[in-house]
């Protein structure tokens, strides 16, 4: 698998974060992101009803995927950092983690076969 043909898979920007990021930076800030703790910082937060954190959290890992031009990953992130944005338990925080997670397991996932195939 090429990097280009993980962003495909993932709906991600592949030209434009090119355009911006050369691909040795874009493997090494990928690879970054793989060993971010974020997603399990919020994960953990969410257990605790710990709102803040799980939105600081998503609010860090939605700049991250919009740095990187993971656009469905960004997207997923922003609708679950706007269901936090009050901070407070309510009816869309557990479907936008839904939604996020299963992107960002799709994305974990994705990279690390990249990294495998290199």
């Amino acid at each position: 698998m090429t990097i280009m043909e993980a962003y495909e898979k993932l709906g991600g920007d592949y030209e434009d974060t090119i355009y911006r990021i050369n691909e040795n930076m874009l493997l090494r800030l990928i690879g970054l992101l793989l060993k971010d703790v974020n997603y399990a910082n919020i994960c953990t937060a969410l257990e605790r009803h710990d709102y803040e954190s799980a939105f600081r959290g998503a609010h860090t890992l939605k700049g991250v995927a919009l740095n990187l031009g993971l656009t469905t990953l960004t997207e997923k992130a922003s609708i679950l950092t706007e269901a936090l944005r009050d901070r407070q338990e309510n009816e869309n925080i557990m479907p936008a983690f839904t939604e996020f997670r299963e992107a960002y397991q799709n994305m974990h996932t994705t990279f690390s076969q990249l990294f495998a195939s290199l």
